[in-house]
């Protein structure tokens, strides 16, 4: 297992427009972990992805894994393997060549090469197709063929770019178990790269969340949703409840009146009380309880979502399914911010 380490690694592109694609990033990945790049589409989380395999060299800054610069090591001999996201299979070779390619690369015994072979295909539950084609496969299935290919050369980091985007819906729950179970199998240090934040949720120790090129936040995934470190990041892990407000000590003055929350993560002055939906009460009484209308619901099977309106700011509520039963569109009815699930970021503009 291998620790990976970024130390203020920079990527600057020339050509007819300069490009900072990643800026002065710095980030741990502890060994045997899984963690995610996360972020919107040209946020540099590829880049990154591929100076960490040795395809592309920073500008500046340093790659360690376990302490020692990666530099001047080229990528076959990083003990990286790394997944594209077009699976990159060789369509004139079969599943098996695909899969022992890199260790005919490396001049293995033929004996040795098919019995790892078969393992690997074991393991990503495609035993017996050393002999089809690529093209005789499904995407799902290439995908497979191209993880067991990465994993034949036992590496000691392994990457992944956006492993499962290229797959059907009803694909992608059995990829991600796939992957998670492989990983936590073989204790892999493994770096993935996605856009979607439920995969990255699902799958990840730890997400590095990138926005321009620059490291925004790196945590565990609850922490995303339940104490993001600004209003950015609230709103692209799906948070929609934003209340602006004064913060004195635990008292937070608000247009609705005043709240009280338990997090102190930032200090006295102008900030923004966000809540997820999940996390708002209808219905409720007590501290912490605003007056508001419901504007509108759906039913959804497994929960209730509602939209509804204090004053000038609108709020959306998640609710048990049974709870659409209790109130009717127009009704207002209170709106409880239980003080434990509130949590503060500064606005935008600061």
């Amino acid at each position: 297992m291998t620790e990976v380490c970024l130390h203020g690694l920079n990527k600057i592109f020339r050509g007819g427009e300069r490009v900072h694609a990643v800026k002065d990033f710095d980030l741990e990945i502890a060994s045997g972990k899984i963690t995610a790049l996360l972020g919107p589409s040209g946020c540099g989380k590829t880049t990154t992805l591929k100076m960490i395999a040795g395809l592309l060299r920073p500008t500046s800054g340093d790659i360690t894994f376990d302490g020692k610069s990666m530099l001047s090591i080229p990528a076959e001999r990083r003990g990286v393997a790394m997944v594209f996201q077009n699976y990159l299979l060789f369509p004139y070779m079969s599943v098996g060549e695909n899969v022992g390619f890199g260790l005919r690369m490396r001049h293995v015994d033929k004996d040795i090469i098919q019995r790892k072979v078969a393992e690997m295909l074991e393991l990503v539950r495609l035993p017996g197709y050393e002999a089809r084609r690529p093209k005789q496969l499904s995407g799902g299935q290439q995908q497979r063929v191209a993880l067991a290919r990465a994993l034949i050369i036992e590496p000691d980091v392994l990457l992944l770019d956006e492993p499962i985007s290229n797959l059907d819906a009803h694909l992608r729950d059995e990829m991600r178990e796939l992957i998670l179970g492989i990983q936590r199998q073989l204790g892999i240090t493994t770096i993935f790269v996605t856009h979607d934040q439920e995969e990255a949720v699902v799958l990840a120790d730890g997400i590095a969340l990138i926005f321009g090129g620059q490291l925004h936040q790196f945590d565990e995934p609850n922490v995303f949703y339940e104490r993001p470190a600004s209003a950015k990041i609230a709103r692209f892990f799906g948070g929609v409840n934003f209340l602006e407000g004064v913060k004195h000590g635990e008292q937070v003055e608000t247009p609705l009146g005043d709240l009280y929350t338990n997090h102190q993560n930032i200090g006295d002055g102008p900030v923004l009380v966000t809540a997820r939906p999940e996390n708002l009460e209808l219905g409720a009484e007590g501290e912490n309880t605003v007056q508001a209308r419901i504007r509108s619901h759906v039913y959804v099977g497994t929960h209730s979502r509602f939209k509804v309106q204090a004053e000038n700011w609108e709020f959306e509520v998640v609710a048990e399914a049974s709870t659409v039963q209790k109130f009717q569109d127009g009704e207002v009815v209170p709106l409880k911010f239980p003080r434990e699930k509130i949590w503060l970021v500064r606005s935008e503009e600061q």
